[in-house]
């Protein structure tokens, strides 16, 4: 059985791959876009342990909860709890590791069409205080406008673990400009995965380059933070507007 420490390890590890290439950090970000109620540390372990995983939830919560059995023998994802001066284990299932029994409930896995396209602007708009009739445009504004407030927001903390990273090659204002590119780029398409909207088609490799240089694990928990934390108020909002339009 794994302990606390060798889960951080994993972290540590996992956190350096993601990065090593555009394409290992788009696999992380699917996984953090169908993970996006939790943490950045937890996505980066489910990522690690099942990248696939797009509904998790505890043991209890499947069977008292949603009514759902979990089947013998699935291996339960590692997370790290430190919400106490000790660091704990606990493990969560994806969906995939249940099975239904009679009146059990369906994770809710919301989906964005064409009929939620405008109620769903009409919110980003409100929201954000930016506008576009192409709905995958303003998310892109978006991510940058939010990128550019998290900077302003954290600067300070974002600036003092650049140590030991590729980072250090660029003096304040180039350390800057790199973040906000990894970041916005990053919301972008964690956004537009969840919302179903393909974003390969949205990005050449060149769009990615700026995430090499998040080259430690501190480093790269700056940026997964950053990333994590923006998409989950979008995707958060969009899901309310989504699951609202749908019940009126």
């Amino acid at each position: 059985m794994p302990n606390p420490q060798d889960i951080f390890q994993l972290a540590q590890q996992t956190a350096t791959q993601v990065t090593a290439s555009p394409e290992n950090w788009r696999r992380f970000l699917y996984t953090a876009a169908h993970n996006y109620h939790t943490t950045y540390l937890n996505q980066l372990l489910i990522h690690a342990q099942r990248p696939d995983a797009t509904a998790c939830a505890e043991f209890d919560i499947w069977r008292n909860r949603m009514n759902r059995y979990v089947r013998r023998g699935s291996k339960g994802i590692a997370l790290l709890d430190q919400s106490s001066s000790v660091p704990r284990l606990h493990y969560v299932f994806d969906v995939s590791d249940t099975g239904v029994r009679r009146n059990s409930r369906d994770p809710e896995m919301w989906q964005l069409n064409d009929d939620l396209f405008q109620p769903v602007s009409e919110m980003l708009a409100q929201e954000y205080s930016i506008h576009h009739e192409r709905l995958s445009q303003q998310i892109a504004d978006i991510a940058g406008k939010l990128a550019e407030s998290y900077w302003d927001n954290n600067s300070s903390d974002i600036l003092a673990i650049v140590d030991g990273s590729f980072l250090m090659d660029y003096d304040e204002v180039g350390q800057e400009l790199q973040f906000k590119s990894a970041a916005a780029v990053s919301i972008m398409y964690t956004i537009l995965e969840r919302c179903g909207f393909e974003p390969e088609g949205y990005f050449d490799r060149d769009d990615f380059q700026a995430i090499y240089n998040f080259s430690t694990p501190d480093a790269v928990y700056a940026l997964g933070t950053a990333v994590s934390d923006c998409s989950r108020d979008v995707l958060r909002n969009i899901e309310r507007t989504v699951k609202t339009t749908i019940r009126r």
